[in-house]
């Protein structure tokens, strides 16, 4: 059957059209499909009935109880059983009405453990939930038993699917040896912005104050506090570098760091002001502590901004030493980055090749477009993989 003839139902919990779900990684997913197949159906958002939302939310907060005395630690309300066998429900419903030929559900193991289904499953993730137990501080809270539950509704979905993708090394073996994921592919994510900015908007003076600009919305998390460090640093030593912040408000002020915390990308007044953002800016700086891919490392780069994070998690996936920044150990300190920033500043013409092999790198590797060709191949092998 030729792709053009295929429908490719998503499975998301969220709108798919809300750029905010998933910071606009399923829109972008959405549309990307949408250039490759002629047929592309949301199946999500997930809504069930008032007795359905009623009844499932009673039966999780009776587990939260029950986990609480029992266990002292919490019930992950999130992700578990329940949640997965009612939304399981929800989606077969909907792929009976719409009769698509192919399925994908990106990060929606929840939603496809108990799908019972004979269309074709893809699952799409940026990480697993083993990878996320002792890394995120999230998990830290919630009961063994929580987190047993977990672990079994990602192993359902894995097996469950006919085909397993994800955007990093770091996720892609994780699924193989912590699973058994057989049809395992590693398809690099884009960059969640509305349009490609012109070359030309691009150009940047290296010779006066450079503007090192971070986007994220947990300043710890990101590594927040080392960024503040090495800018009083890179100043203390004579070097005029400015800080902008997006996305949160850190706990401490500095003059040479200018604070917007919230811009909202469904609105286009934001969505511009971001842009102009990026413009302005001549490196990006998060050198984070947990990360499982690091999107916003591909929209800096597509601004022809150089990027410098850390060697965790899916990272090293995103960033390519030399070709579209650097990534330091994860026990880097401030100094370590100081050089590495330093030595750049210093060398103008470096810093200026390095912004053209960073928005080359985005151009032929860190886009939707680019992923939408592979995730296509991809899913005609999810179609030929049927089980029977």
């Amino acid at each position: 059957m030729s792709s053009q003839k295929l429908k490719i139902g998503i499975i998301t919990s969220a709108d798919p059209n809300d750029k905010r779900s998933w910071s606009g990684t399923y829109y972008k997913m959405q549309n990307a499909l949408k250039n490759e197949f002629s047929t592309v159906i949301s199946l999500g958002p997930v809504e069930l009935t008032g007795f359905q939302t009623y009844s499932m939310n009673f039966k999780i907060k009776v587990c939260s109880i029950f986990h609480q005395i029992i266990f002292k630690k919490k019930y992950n309300r999130n992700h578990n059983n329940i949640k997965s066998k009612y939304h399981g429900r929800f989606f077969e419903k909907q792929i009976n009405k719409y009769s698509p030929d192919i399925l994908f559900a990106p990060s929606a193991n929840v939603q496809i453990a108990h799908l019972k289904t004979k269309v074709p499953l893809c699952y799409y993730c940026d990480t697993t939930v083993s990878l996320m137990v002792d890394y995120y501080k999230s998990s830290d809270d919630f009961s063994k038993k929580s987190l047993m539950i977990s672990n079994s509704i990602e192993q359902l979905a894995i097996e469950n699917s006919a085909t397993n993708v994800f955007p990093s090394l770091w996720a892609c073996e994780s699924a193989k040896k912590d699973y058994g994921s057989r049809q395992t592919f590693l398809v690099k994510m884009g960059a969640n912005i509305d349009e490609d900015p012109k070359s030309e908007d691009l150009v940047r003076s290296y010779d006066n104050e450079i503007n090192i600009l971070f986007v994220g919305v947990d300043w710890d998390r990101k590594g927040g506090p080392i960024i503040l460090e090495t800018l009083e640093l890179l100043n203390s030593k004579g070097y005029n570098i400015s800080l902008t912040v997006v996305g949160c408000n850190p706990p401490k002020s500095h003059p040479k760091m200018k604070v917007i915390p919230f811009l909202d990308k469904n609105k286009e007044k934001d969505s511009k002001k971001l842009d102009q953002i990026y413009k302005k800016a001549h490196l990006f700086f998060m050198p984070t502590r947990a990360e499982c891919y690091g999107i916003v490392f591909c929209e800096a780069n597509a601004y022809g901004l150089p990027v410098i994070g850390t060697d965790t998690g899916g990272v090293s996936s995103v960033i390519e030493n030399g070709i579209n920044g650097y990534i330091l150990p994860i026990n880097a300190n401030c100094t370590d980055y100081f050089k590495l920033i330093a030595a750049l500043i210093d060398d103008s013409k470096r810093f200026e090749s390095l912004a053209i092999t960073s928005r080359n790198k985005y151009l032929k590797e860190l886009n939707w477009d680019k992923w939408g060709v592979k995730m296509k191949d991809i899913l005609l092998k999810t179609k030929l993989n049927t089980k029977k």
